[in-house]
This record gives C-alpha cells, sequence and structure tokens, in this order.
C-alpha cells in the first residue's frame, strides 16, 4: 500500500523532470509574464493572454506515373499570441474573431522563431514582443470599435460573456525523436513510385499521382491563467488521385487516403495495390459512362459520403461561436430541445476518439487551440439537439467550452469539427435500403434512384448575406433502375440543396459505418477532421449538372 500513495509524488517529481527539460516550455513561460506585467502598465491593461508555438516537420514524397516528382522538408517554429482587453463580459475579439490585421484569402502574417533558443534568445524575445505590441495595438483598435457600435448598433440578444472560465491545465509529453521522428525517404519513393507505376499501362488514365505525407508537430500553449502544455500531434497521409477525361473533356479523377499516425502503421503494400488496380478499372468504365441530367428523387449515400454530407450541411451549423454573429444563419440556435433529424439518428463529435474499430482518426486531440481538454459533445440524441461545439466565447444557455476551438496554426481558433459520428439505434441493411430506394423512386415516378458511392468533399453557406445552401461534389455515382437492369455508372453531378429542406428527407440509416478522412478549410484555416456514418436514405435530393469542361481532349492516346 505505501507504494500505491509514493507512485503519486514520483510521477510528479517525474513530470516536472521532463518539463525543466524543455526549453522552450520555460522559454515561453517567462517571456509571457514579462510582456503581460509590460502591458498592464498600458491604457488598456489585458485582463488574459495566450503563446501559441507549432514545431513543425513535415516530410513530402510525390510520385506521378512510376517517377518521383520531388521531396519536400518543411521544418519551422510558428509564434500566435493572443491579448484580451476589457472584461470577460466585452472584450476586443466581441466583433471579430481575428486578434491581428488579416487578409480575408492570406490569412494573419505568419511569425516565424528561430530554432535555436539557447544562441538566438535576444532574436527571439525581440520578436515574440514585436508581434505581441503588434497585436496589443491591434486589440486596442478592435476594443474602441467594438465600444462605439455598441451604442449605435441593434442590440445582439445574446448576452453571454466572449470569454468564459475554463480549468488551466497542466500536461507535458516529451518531444517525438528516434525511429518515430524518422523518414526512410529512399526506400519510401521505391514504394510510391510501384504504387503510381500500376496506372501506367491503362491508357484511359491522364495523371496519376501518390503523396506521402508525414507531420510531426510539437504544439505549446501557455496562458497568464496558469495553463502549461507541450502535447505532440502525429500525421501520415498516404493519398492518391487518379484521373480519366471523358470525350466531351470533362476530367473525371477517384481519390483514395490512407490515414495513420505513423507511417508504418499504414496498410500493406499489397493491400494498397489491390486498391489501386480497383481504381484504375473503374477510371475507364467513368471515361465512357453517360453524363447525368439534373434530377430531384430519392437517394443512398454510402457512409463516407454521408459523413461528408453530414460534416457540410450539419457539422458546420453546430459551431457554437459563429452563433454569437447576428450575422451568421443561426440555423440551429434556438432549436435546442427540439426534433432535428429522424428519432432513430444521434450525432456526437469526440476528439478524444484516437481509433475507431482499429482505424486511426484525423480528428483526435486532446487539447484545443485554447488550451481546453477536448469533450465528447452529444450533439443529437435520437433526432433531438442537445449541444453544440463550443470555445470560450460563450452562447446563451451555453456557458462553458467542451474543447472545440480549432485553427490551422497562424490563424485565431474559432468552433469547429474534430471526430464526427452519426450512429442509429434502428438500422436497415443494405439489401433493405437497396429495396426502399426502388420503392420511392417507384412511387415518385422515376426511372431510377442514384447510389453515391463516394465524394471528394463539397461546401456550404451558413451566413445570412447569400443563400444557405450546400454543395457536394461526388466522383463515384451509380444509378439503380425500379425495372431491375444493371446499377449504371453515371458521371458530371452535383448534390445541391438547402440544410433544413434535406433534414427532412432523411429517412432510414444501415449499419455498416465508413470513415472520411479529410481536411476542413473554413475561417479559422485548415484543421483535420474525421466523418463516421453509415449508408443513409434520403427520400429527395437535388441534382444539378457539373460545370462544362473548358480543355479540349487530346487528339491522340498518352503516350
Amino acid at each position: 500500500m505505501k507504494l500505491k500513495f509514493l507512485l503519486l509524488p514520483i510521477l510528479a517529481l517525474l513530470s516536472q523532470q521532463l518539463s525543466a527539460q524543455d526549453k522552450m516550455l520555460d522559454f515561453l513561460k517567462s517571456e509571457l509574464k514579462s510582456q503581460m506585467t509590460t502591458l498592464q502598465k498600458g491604457e488598456y491593461p489585458p485582463f488574459y493572454m495566450n503563446y501559441r508555438v507549432l514545431d513543425n516537420n513535415t516530410r513530402i514524397i510525390r510520385s506521378s506515373m512510376g517517377a518521383t516528382v520531388n521531396t519536400e522538408e518543411d521544418k519551422h517554429i510558428l509564434f500566435v499570441p493572443q491579448i484580451r482587453i476589457g472584461s470577460p463580459e466585452f472584450d476586443n475579439f466581441h466583433e471579430s474573431q481575428n486578434g491581428s490585421p488579416t487578409n480575408r484569402f492570406a490569412g494573419p502574417p505568419t511569425i516565424f522563431l528561430p530554432e535555436d533558443i539557447q544562441n538566438g534568445m535576444s532574436a527571439l524575445q525581440e520578436i515574440i514582443k514585436e508581434e505581441v505590441n503588434t497585436r496589443y495595438r491591434f486589440a486596442i483598435t478592435s476594443y474602441e470599435r467594438a465600444t462605439a457600435k455598441k451604442g449605435v448598433k441593434v442590440e445582439n440578444a445574446d448576452k453571454s460573456p466572449d470569454f468564459t472560465n475554463a480549468k488551466a491545465e497542466k500536461y507535458f509529453e516529451p518531444a517525438i525523436k528516434g525511429d518515430k521522428a524518422n523518414l526512410d525517404k529512399e526506400a519510401w519513393q521505391k514504394q510510391l513510385n510501384k504504387y503510381s507505376a500500376l496506372f501506367i499501362d491503362n491508357k484511359d488514365v491522364i495523371s496519376a499521382n501518390v503523396t506521402l505525407t508525414y507531420r510531426i508537430w510539437r504544439k505549446y500553449f501557455v496562458s497568464t491563467e496558469g495553463s502549461e502544455i507541450a502535447e505532440n500531434r502525429t500525421y501520415t497521409i498516404l493519398s492518391v488521385r487518379a484521373a480519366t477525361m471523358a470525350d466531351d473533356g470533362m476530367e473525371l479523377p477517384l481519390n483514395k487516403s490512407y490515414f495513420a499516425y505513423f507511417p508504418d502503421e499504414l496498410p500493406s503494400p499489397s493491400q494498397i495495390e489491390k486498391d489501386l488496380k480497383e481504381i484504375s478499372l473503374k477510371l475507364s468504365e467513368l471515361k465512357v459512362a453517360p453524363l447525368v441530367q439534373p434530377y430531384t428523387g430519392p437517394a443512398l449515400l454510402s457512409g463516407s459520403a454521408s459523413g461528408v454530407f453530414f460534416h457540410e450541411i450539419f457539422g458546420h451549423r453546430i459551431e457554437g461561436q459563429k452563433m454569437k454573429s447576428e450575422s451568421d444563419g443561426q440555423t440551429f440556435k434556438n432549436m435546442v430541445g427540439e426534433s432535428v433529424l429522424p428519432a432513430s439518428l444521434s450525432v456526437y463529435c469526440d476528439p478524444t476518439m484516437k481509433k475507431f474499430r482499429g482505424s486511426s482518426l484525423n480528428g483526435y486531440y486532446i487539447f484545443d487551440e485554447q488550451g481546453v481538454r477536448g469533450e465528447r459533445v452529444e450533439v443529437v440524441k435520437d433526432g433531438i439537439l442537445k449541444n453544440f461545439l463550443m470555445t470560450r466565447t460563450g452562447l446563451d444557455g451555453f456557458p462553458k467550452s467542451n474543447g472545440h476551438s480549432r485553427a490551422e496554426f497562424e490563424y485565431d481558433p474559432t468552433s469547429r469539427q474534430s471526430n464526427l459520428i452519426v450512429e442509429t439505434n434502428s438500422y436497415k441493411t443494405d439489401a433493405e435500403l437497396r429495396k426502399i430506394l426502388i420503392e420511392e423512386a417507384k412511387k415518385q415516378g422515376k426511372e431510377y434512384g442514384y447510389f453515391f458511392k463516394t465524394v471528394t468533399g463539397g461546401f456550404t453557406q451558413t451566413g445570412r448575406a447569400g443563400a444557405n445552401s450546400f454543395n457536394v461534389t461526388p466522383l463515384e455515382v451509380y444509378r439503380i433502375y425500379v425495372d431491375g437492369r444493371k446499377d449504371e455508372l453515371v458521371r458530371g453531378v452535383d448534390m445541391i440543396g438547402t440544410p433544413l429542406s434535406m433534414f427532412s428527407n432523411i429517412e432510414y440509416a444501415g449499419g455498416e459505418f465508413e470513415i472520411f478522412t479529410g481536411t476542413c478549410g473554413a475561417s479559422s484555416g485548415n484543421v483535420p477532421v474525421t466523418a463516421i456514418s453509415p449508408t443513409i436514405f434520403v427520400n429527395k435530393v437535388e441534382l444539378q449538372k457539373k460545370a462544362k469542361p473548358t480543355v479540349t481532349p487530346a487528339l491522340l492516346p498518352r503516350p
């Protein structure tokens, strides 16, 4: 029993010793304290500050049609401070989520730090001081602008504070070193060339690219509340994009990606080769597939397709911080406790899930970009809306963060998705779903329904200024005929619509799950996400033709 009680202080001491070995963490704590003391003497003393630092090491290898295109290695250290003035109830982020002057398209300026802390100490301190002062001046401008508007604008109905309380976290893990940090570039070049060469013999293929990206991030976070976090994040993705071209000039790509935390965790070469051979055969079918006409009617969306569907048209509308703004469409803000999906469906976001049924998840993390521990959030339970993805920006009825403040590193964070999972408590088999699709198509007087097998992504509009709509981009789509004819591969279609009408058309879900791994680009940049969903049946979707090709097909076959 004595050993049990002694273990805790021993572990605590070990953690302190490891932390002391991290010069960057200790340096940031010291600089934050110094800058906070200095700014407290100004006209607008900050009530809160934090520093975020990303130590990035990214290796990329690209291969095309059997040959290495290039290899890249990017090593840099990024620095982003945040300064809040005013009060937690009303501060300089009231009108905007940005803490620095920013170009809407290029993003905020990127601040790089020297890698050698010991020898570059004075330069490091000067860079940090200059950026903090720039952000402080912008904070004053933003606060004064928000204060001036407060008296003349229509009062915001949401009375929640701009900055809510959160636990000050202390967490340290050692940096990744040794074999896990290395990548055998020569071996991977040979392997990628072998993969991309599988498409050479198929003359229907006009391009085939295979890319391996291995990224190690070491993230630091310190705040004036006392948070001290040093956390690692690894990311390995093997992505394949091959394309053919129809006779009318329409380029037709198919994509496949494999995600793991480390390169040696990717699927076996034999499995990947099998998948790529299937893609090559499918491209030949796609090249001669008929062009789709505009359509409204029933459809099935595979698990990966419905995952993207839910991410785009549902997930972006449960991101809580954007609802603070009156310019947002606020689709669900006043629907908590109401039915928003069929009673058979539940949706949750869970950044604590590292794996799902053995597969690594891209939306996993321990702490968000505000130093808050990520939590599982039950968004919809049995069709009823329960919760939102929250940051430290409050929302009426939701006074605390659940760890979903995220950003591409140089941006200021806002509410974003993590691992989004759709579940059903009353599933249908694939055969039953197909039968339901055919029966509904007959009922609507249609010759066929559609099955969306793979999609590449999409986009959505959530603001009030434009149409609150979405567009999902399918890659592999089939007609399922009501008269029993063989399923027919088709091309040239986009799925479009408005969210509330689309949600009301979802009726059933299957029991088999698929995982879509991707990167979501939105107001705070690109963040890694995962969507997990079963096949769903929708009684009415709307399809439109893709944009007309502007490329003239080649007159001669590919050499």
